[in-house]
């Protein structure tokens, strides 16, 4: 899984409380350093506070990540899932596992055959042996209307993001599926798999029959 800066930044927070409220109080640290040494170290300690914060706050928030994935593989997961996904304390961990893992089938890219009015799009970007993303932006407002599809060949996917979202069962296709959407801020992920690939399509501001249009009408 990739963690990206946008997840980091958002469990970072909780995960610093967490994880910092477990170590001693300034208080309870008994050496007494002369004031000599303190004078010396002022300077250094000024310049390097700010570092050591974000370092220690990137620190927390990827272990904190790694917990939540291990809450999402617990044993409520059944053993024959397609598609499975977890909510605790404001962070969702989503689990694909395509039908044909044992099949050594060629990667081909599907793209979407239809997109809502108005939406373009944007420069394919780099692909990676076996995943491919295709995204698309609204042309009157690119940064509230959009939607991109990550497709991951052969092998199972799992990764997880912040947000107080919604989960439902749903189909794509007659395929299980799992529609995650938030409908404060308008952001939703519907998760599915086909043959030996696994889907997500991410959007924003796109209505719930839009996502399924979209998933339904990938072609080759």
């Amino acid at each position: 899984m990739n963690i990206t800066d946008e997840m980091l930044y958002a469990a970072a927070p909780e995960a610093a409380e967490r994880w910092l409220d477990t170590l001693p109080g300034r208080e309870d640290c008994g050496h007494d350093f002369s004031l000599t040494f303190e004078a010396s170290m002022a300077p250094v300690l000024r310049r390097r506070k700010r570092r050591w914060k974000t370092l220690a706050l990137l620190a927390a928030a990827v272990a904190a990540l790694a917990a939540l994935l291990a809450f999402g593989a617990g044993a409520e997961r059944p053993d024959n899932y397609r598609v499975y996904a977890a909510q605790e304390d404001g962070m969702v961990s989503y689990f694909a596992r395509p039908k044909d893992t044992g099949v050594d089938l060629p990667f081909r890219p599907l793209t979407p055959g239809w997109a809502p009015e108005g939406f373009v799009r944007d420069p394919d970007k780099t692909k990676a042996t076996g995943h491919a993303v295709f995204s698309y932006h609204s042309q009157e407002d690119s940064d509230n209307l959009y939607f991109y599809i990550d497709q991951w060949h052969g092998e199972e996917q799992n990764g997880l993001f912040a947000g107080n979202f919604t989960l439902e069962d749903v189909e794509v296709d007659g395929e299980d599926a799992i529609l995650i959407y938030n409908p404060d801020t308008s952001l939703s992920r519907l998760l599915w798999t086909h043959g030996a690939d696994v889907f997500l399509l991410s959007a924003k501001g796109l209505e719930r029959e839009d996502l399924f249009r979209i998933a339904e009408n990938m072609k080759w």
